[in-house]
């Protein structure tokens, strides 16, 4: 007696079974172990990455805020002016335009009461009780999150914002003599925080449920606004900044949990803020649809098998071979099967339509194809060029032409970089317009503007092709002179400064500028180092009496 059924239908389905189980159950097995494990891994490390990407952005962020309020502090206006000098105010609201999520900017006396402020808010009014006066006094201070009452109702009211929440910076103000004047100090609007992260957030994170959240050293969670103020479990508190965990946060969901510090960028002053990024861990959801839909598929097709194998099987044989001599090359061939049932002649009757005009329009495809490429080439072109505009413009002054702020930042960082690995130095120069306040009241800022660019044109003219000019303020511009002495920056700067004298501008006074002089060289610490001296030299120029270099070889000796 056979072992096995005589029967094709039975030999069939067992087979099948025998292979089922021979695919099916090392795949459950791979699924459940080793894909599973791979694939929290590369999610988690992911995350993780993500983490380390947005706390270091954050970070930057505040860092570079904190460095605009401290550097305004020690600008000369802040150090000689008198404190009720209108000044302030102009100097304030220069800044709020270049930052907008700066709400309020303000300077307290000495006191405690406010003598200048963006807007004119709080001025004359006492904040000697404020954690950023009182903190400010002592050095540069950065604030925790915080509502600001007082200063919320005097702001305009923000529709679909939730609380308005402020971050403070503050730093003391010394004259020149080292005595405390009082304290600059800015409320960042929280805003910015969401602006950061979703930057930096994947772009299909909703689709796949990933979270970023900011919290803070209580475990709260600070951003996003529209999250309740949930206490995180106190596990959360010990995350590893340099691995991800599996949590299940309090509810029926398994989440990745990936987690990074921002780091301290005032010495003794930490946040003790957190990134934490988390995204559901569905890696057993996978498995059983997975395993269920290879249940029902094998199911579902052996039953097919055992109805259909002999009644089908030799006509789908012949018609397959049929198929294969099309495909062979004997196009002439028809697909006929006469002993077969109705459906496998109505199958052979439909693949010979579908060869017929599969070959009919095999002429009109290829044609279309190369069509379809020559578009796609053209449009990816246009896009390339639309691109690059797009960068061009992001790193232009619209109303000079000149480079901007930002491209000065790039090109000073690669100047910098390239000058620590290869040594050598660069000339660093900054302008800026004599009295152009004064012609700004005078001609309005139509006259301003004509006065701006006829210095940008004239700029162009005066430096070599290699060097870079930018207009990184109001009146001020900067001139990069890559592989430059101190000697060749100050006969640079005084090439400038007389060419623009003798220029013929478009108003009917002359235009002077001042020019401070700096050197970068491989032993500064950073690439702003430069431009800080620069700005020093600009400043005793000006002091000097404008229309005059500062910091050349004679300057500096």
């Amino acid at each position: 007696m056979s072992l096995l059924p005589d029967s094709f239908r039975n030999r069939l389905t067992l087979l099948l079974i025998g292979l089922a189980l021979l695919v099916g159950l090392p795949t459950y097995i791979y699924l459940d172990h080793v894909y599973a494990a791979r694939l929290i891994r590369d999610r988690g490390e992911a995350l993780r990455d993500l983490a380390s990407a947005v706390a270091a952005v954050l970070g930057e962020n505040l860092r570079e805020r904190q460095r605009e309020i401290e550097l305004l502090a020690q600008s000369p206006l802040y150090r000689r002016a008198p404190l009720d000098s209108s000044d302030f105010r102009s100097s304030l609201e220069r800044v709020q335009e270049t930052y907008p999520q700066y709400s309020w900017i303000g300077l307290a006396d000495a006191q405690g009461t406010v003598r200048a402020a963006t807007g004119g808010m709080l001025v004359g009014q006492s904040v000697a009780q404020r954690p950023w006066f009182i903190n400010g006094l002592q050095g540069p201070f950065f604030g925790d999150l915080h509502e600001a009452l007082l200063l919320t109702k005097l702001l305009p009211p923000a529709e679909g914002q939730g609380p308005v929440r402020f971050i403070d910076f503050a730093s003391p103000v010394f004259d020149e003599a080292g005595h405390l004047r009082g304290v600059l100090a800015a409320h960042a609007h929280w805003r910015w925080a969401a602006e950061v992260v979703q930057v930096m957030t994947p772009h299909d994170a909703a689709t796949n449920g990933l979270d970023v959240f900011i919290v803070n050293q209580d475990n709260v969670v600070i951003y996003p606004d529209s999250q309740e103020k949930t206490l995180l479990a106190p596990d959360k508190a010990a995350f590893n900044p340099q691995s991800y965990t599996t949590d299940g946060w309090g509810d029926a969901i398994s989440y990745l949990t990936a987690t990074a510090p921002v780091r301290e960028f005032i010495a003794g002053q930490s946040l003790g803020w957190r990134i934490v990024v988390r995204q559901p861990a569905d890696v057993r959801h996978l498995q059983r649809v997975v395993l269920l839909s290879l249940a029902a598929a094998t199911i579902l097709f052996l039953a097919l098998v055992w109805w259909s194998a002999t009644r089908f099987s030799r006509p789908l044989e012949r018609l397959a071979a049929l198929a294969h001599r099309i495909e062979a090359g004997e196009e002439k061939t028809r697909l006929e099967v006469a002993d077969a049932p109705q459906e496998i002649r109505g199958l052979a009757a439909a693949l010979q339509d579908m060869a017929d005009a599969l070959l009919s329009h095999q002429e009109a495809l290829a044609q279309s194809n190369a069509q379809l490429e020559e578009k796609v080439t053209e449009r990816t072109a246009a896009l390339a060029q639309a691109n690059a505009e797009l960068h061009q413009l992001a790193r232009r002054d619209a109303l000079t032409g000149l480079a901007n702020r930002f491209a000065a930042n790039e090109r000073l960082q690669d100047e910098f970089l390239r000058m620590r690995r290869h040594g050598g130095s660069y000339g660093l120069l900054m302008l800026d317009i004599d009295f152009f306040k004064r012609i700004n009241d005078t001609l309005g800022h139509a006259g301003g503007d004509e006065v701006l660019r006829h210095v940008a044109a004239t700029l162009r003219t005066l430096v070599r092709e290699s060097d870079f000019i930018a207009r990184v303020g109001g009146e001020e511009f900067m001139v990069i002179l890559p592989e430059s002495s101190l000697a060749d920056a100050a006969r640079v700067g005084e090439k400038i400064r007389a060419g623009i004298a003798a220029s013929q501008p478009p108003i009917d006074r002359q235009v002077t500028v001042s020019v401070g002089v700096a050197l970068a060289t491989p032993e500064q610490e950073d690439m702003d180092e430069a431009v800080r001296q620069a700005d020093a030299q600009l400043y005793r120029a000006k002091e000097a009496g404008r229309n005059r270099v500062a910091g050349g070889p004679q300057s500096a000796a």
